[in-house]
């Protein structure tokens, strides 16, 4: 090849936008596309020209598609380039900033003050968590008599012996306090070796419930095992799993997953102590912690502009969904031990209130992962096809989307069926009517809860879609590894 171009090498350069050395740059515009690619044999190691520079890495076809053309020559729709928002991209980042401002108005009028939380006196002595626990250390375990009068008091070295002659038919634990006002005492607890009491062991690690006895002297009896250390154990191994095989998308849905989790503690359940609407409680607190969870897991995108916007929507129906349902059908909530003891103790928490609660946030996850990947089918279908019109994206991404649901109302539905095994047991031990069981007030709301969670999935799946596919962005695919342009924001 000669020292300077022929011109015939001159006029294709011209063609596809290539300025040829020592000239000035043929303007790429919106009026002169491109009629042939640039021959590569002349290409140059770094051309420059309409003021950037391409690197010689980069092929005929991925500059072109840089400046909005296909390898043939047309030009791309105008959507393909990422330049400046589209009429969709406006409404749904205007709308969610109204939905921003009405979260963090709701956050700080519904925002839990420091006055004392009202109960009524007879909790202290009716719930097991209301009682002193004091950490101890099983010593020792030996048969011995039933009624030693040691059971359950404190005693220095060894226990009481029982009454004489008395044949040794029980299993005795002697336990030392390792924390407390009595640190370092003893006392002493009846294994009875019943079906679900405990199998103590000498060098286990155990919680005691102090109360006061008639005497005016602590009264100690077992509460459960410390599982400080152990459940520490299978918490690091998940997050390291989690860390390992997701990487820095997994690390930040651990951080995303503690700001919820500190949502809820912080806001939810001082609220609804302090007797705040329990619908808008919990709704504020569930967008607040979708707000912070999805940008920070997965980034300031469109793609997650629209599971978020999928998700708030699909959460406001619910909600009026979930209030409707309890209503209709004469949802009480006391079929559970813990509600009626809530009942009866917390006087500004409403049963029903707080089922609705729990309908709202137990809906966040399974929302939120459906959201999240029918948004991103949207978006890889995008840069698959560039040119793809959104109707295309959607009817292509949908069809995803139907057998998600298919597969999440399994996991809703067994779900809930698990956490209700004991309860299905008892009711067919009893020998119930099948209809009778199904429409128990605990069963009940467990079939509802499965049936508001499959309904907002099923709002949740089309709105996003249609979101994710008019606000969408695409990045042709032979353009992925190729330079940033000037001009061009990121998906």
């Amino acid at each position: 090849m000669g020292r300077h171009s022929r011109p015939d090498d001159d006029q294709r350069d011209s063609a596809a936008g290539i300025a040829p050395p020592h000239t000035s740059p043929a303007p790429v515009g919106d009026t002169a596309a491109p009629q042939s690619s640039p021959d590569p044999v002349h290409s140059q190691p770094q051309e420059t020209h309409a003021g950037h520079s391409h690197g010689a890495g980069l092929s005929a076809a991925a500059h072109l598609a840089a400046h909005g053309y296909r390898p043939d020559g047309t030009k791309m729709p105008r959507s393909t380039s990422r330049g400046p928002w589209s009429r969709a991209q406006k409404i749904l980042a205007g709308l969610l900033a109204c939905a921003a401002i009405l979260t963090g108005v709701g956050l700080v009028l519904l925002f839990p003050d420091d006055s004392p939380i009202r109960t009524e006196g007879a909790l202290q002595g009716n719930s097991q968590f209301s009682h002193e626990a004091v950490s101890g250390t099983v010593i020792s375990r030996q048969a011995g008599t039933c009624s030693s009068p040691s059971v359950g008091r404190l005693f220095e070295t060894d226990p009481a012996p029982g009454e004489p002659g008395a044949p040794d038919a029980c299993q005795l634990a002697v336990v030392e306090l390792t924390d407390g006002s009595y640190a370092g005492l003893h006392t002493l607890l009846m294994v009875s070796n019943t079906p679900g009491d405990p199998d103590l062991q000498v060098g286990e690690n155990i919680l005691l419930s102090e109360t006061p006895t008639v005497e005016g002297e602590p009264g100690y009896t077992f509460l459960d095992y410390q599982r400080s250390i152990g459940l520490t154990m299978w918490v690091l191994l998940t997050a390291l799993a989690v860390a390992g095989i997701g990487g820095l998308v997994g690390l930040r849905s651990l951080f995303g997953l503690a700001i919820t989790l500190g949502v809820v503690a912080t806001v939810l359940l001082p609220g609804l102590l302090h007797g705040e609407d329990p619908l808008l409680l919990a709704l504020v607190c569930g967008a607040t912690a979708l707000f912070l969870a999805l940008y920070i897991v997965h980034g300031v995108t469109w793609k997650t502009s629209s599971a978020l916007a999928g998700t708030l929507l699909a959460l406001v129906c619910a909600t009026g969904l979930a209030r409707f349902g309890i209503e209709s059908i004469h949802l009480r909530g006391l079929g559970s031990e813990d509600n009626l003891l809530i009942q009866l103790y917390l006087p500004d928490v409403t049963v029903q209130g707080l089922m609705l609660a729990g309908f709202i946030i137990g809906s966040l996850g399974v929302l939120n992962d459906v959201t999240i990947s029918q948004a991103s089918t949207v978006n890889e279908l995008a840069n698959a096809d560039p040119s793809a019109r959104p109707w295309r994206l959607f009817t292509a991404a949908i069809r995803v989307g139907r057998d998600h649901i298919a597969s999440i109302m399994y996991t809703l539905v067994l779900g809930y069926t698990g956490a209700a095994l004991p309860l299905l047991l008892l009711l067919t031990a009893a020998g119930r009517p099948l209809s009778q069981v199904l429409t128990s007030d605990v069963l009940a709301t467990e079939i509802l809860r499965s049936a508001i969670g499959a309904l907002a999935l099923c709002l949740a799946v089309p709105l996003t879609t249609l979101i994710a596919a008019l606000t969408t962005t695409r990045q042709p695919a032979d353009t992925a590894n190729a330079p940033a342009h000037p001009g061009m924001i990121g998906k």
